[in-house]
């Protein structure tokens, strides 16, 4: 048998005699120095991709170069703690926020935001954020899931599907903009607890929280050991600030400036907000530019002086109409017609509270009933109605009642809390125009008391208010205090909803002197 060969070990000389003397050495060069540049490059990469994201948040945020590198470097890593944005209205939270969530690194990413402000109910808000979680193309089965009720059940169903999202490696942002509104909703202290332990319930490490508010962190502070969020501050802007805001894409700079340095300054000490300052600048500069011919013209000193000259008398003027005056109520104008000068000013000059609770507006008396009967109607339960608005106006029912046991008592506090979980309910217009007939034929010993000179009411009683009321409901959909949707398949009508709050539909009542608080239906 033939024993196996074992191959010869050749040493580095030997190799190198043994090849052609001609042909250069094929030994490798050491690989030790390129493997020490390889991080070294990378972090140069990562350096210049931070300063590029840098320099180009600082392109779209003016005045914001320390919130732009700390949002950057508190947002970049996965498992990052919460985050809060707090500051002034108008001072570019949202803006920088969303600005700085498209440059940060972890590409495969989602963000959820949740505008509260525009979220009239908890359940709005839970149905809210599920549907943007949710995978696009089970978008329509998603919408025909049942909204979670609860907030456990929340907390169980969010979890569900940001843990789906996190096996793919994607990173969750949950934002959560204007947290103040929360505590003007039913139970919103509750709510609001439970939106800031988010954190400790997920335990997620790829899901990062952000709040954005105006109040300041000490409005949230809890003593229930969760994990605070990090802050980040975001003064009011000063004015060199806003006039580079001002300043940003402008078709003729030069004429612009000019402008700015006449009229910026004393609207300034009005207000700091830049939507407010736009809104009340743009006006002024088509004054300012009415003496000239070309727009795209570059004026020089005396052009300058001819500009300030014109333009001086509208400036005192837009300074006493950028202050907000509220508007008084028609009833309360009809009932004062007949008082003396020395009341009314009392009134208009009168105490900081008085003038804080009515409305800024100006609505007819139909409408004013009209919208309380809506509120009336998506607020307290459609079982309750003979109860409420009965002949004598719901105040004196002195029926003796029958003692609620223990299991209804609690099936009827179960009852309520879902039914402020799920917010303002619908109602048909057969309902409303009831509630409308009740608390009009309840208010109208009041109102003909009232001698209008203009004569709101036609003929006696509530004639008048009948009349128009259809066109006054079309009016309050288009002014979006009332919302109008879609028929119901087993009704055929359509149903509506009210969009006002408890304040101030209170404020609508104190005008029209109407007892609202006595016909809502609390626990």
């Amino acid at each position: 048998m033939s024993q196996p060969v074992t191959p010869r070990r050749t040493t580095r000389s030997s190799a190198g005699s043994a090849s052609d003397p001609a042909s250069p050495s094929k030994s490798r060069p050491k690989s030790t120095p390129r493997r020490q540049l390889i991080p070294a490059a990378s972090k140069e990469e990562e350096g210049e991709d931070e300063r590029s994201a840098i320099n180009a948040l600082l392109e779209a945020l003016p005045g914001r170069r320390a919130q732009a590198s700390d949002l950057l470097r508190l947002l970049a890593p996965a498992p990052a703690l919460p985050l809060l944005l707090y500051g002034g209205a108008a001072t570019g939270k949202t803006r920088a926020l969303l600005l700085a969530l498209r440059h940060i690194r972890p590409r495969p990413r989602r963000v959820a935001y949740a505008a509260l402000r525009s979220l009239p109910s908890p359940r709005a808000l839970f149905a809210s954020l599920l549907s943007q979680l949710s995978p696009p193309t089970s978008s329509s089965a998603s919408s025909r899931q049942r909204v979670p009720d609860k907030p456990s059940d929340f907390v169980a169903a969010l979890r569900d599907a940001l843990a789906s999202l996190c096996a793919q490696g994607e990173a969750v942002y949950l934002v959560f903009d204007n947290l103040e509104v929360v505590r003007s909703w039913d139970k919103g202290g509750q709510l609001l607890a439970l939106i800031l332990r988010l954190h400790d319930l997920l335990r997620l490490p790829q899901v990062v929280l952000v709040y954005v508010s105006s109040a300041t962190p000490d409005a949230y502070y809890s003593m229930t050991g969760s994990v605070e969020p990090n802050h980040i501050y975001f003064p009011d802007y000063a004015v060199d600030e806003v006039r580079d805001i001002l300043m940003r894409g402008h078709s003729n700079p030069k004429l612009y400036t000019s402008f700015l340095s006449v009229a910026l300054k004393p609207l300034f000490r009005v207000t700091r907000r830049v939507d407010e300052l736009g809104a009340a600048l743009e006006p002024l500069f088509r004054r300012y530019c009415e003496p000239l011919g070309d727009l795209k013209a570059v004026p020089d000193e005396s052009t300058k002086r001819r500009l300030f000259e014109h333009i001086q008398p509208h400036l005192a003027v837009a300074l006493n109409e950028t202050f907000s005056v509220p508007m008084r109520a028609s009833v309360d104008q009809c009932k004062d017609g007949n008082s003396g000068v020395k009341a009314s000013t009392k009134r208009q000059f009168g105490s900081r509270d008085s003038l804080s609770t009515e409305l800024e507006f100006h609505m007819s008396v139909s409408a004013k009933y009209l919208l309380l009967s809506a509120f009336l109607a998506s607020r307290n339960p459609a079982t309750l109605d003979a109860a409420l608005f009965d002949s004598t106006g719901g105040s004196d029912n002195h029926k003796r009642k029958r003692k609620s046991s223990q299991a209804s008592m609690n099936m009827k506090d179960t009852m309520v809390e879902e039914m402020l979980m799920k917010g303002p309910g619908t109602f048909p217009l057969e309902r409303l125009l009831a509630i409308f007939q009740c608390i009009t034929s309840v208010s109208e010993d009041a109102l003909n008391d009232v001698e209008c000179p203009d004569s709101m009411m036609n003929g006696s009683g509530m004639t008048g208010l009948m009349s128009d009321v259809l066109l006054q409901l079309s009016t309050l959909c288009n002014s979006n205090f009332l919302s109008k949707s879609r028929s119901c398949p087993l009704e055929g009508a359509a149903r509506y909803r009210s969009n006002i709050d408890e304040d101030l539909a209170l404020k609508v009542a104190r005008s029209v002197s109407f007892p609202l608080s006595k016909y809502i239906y609390r626990r």
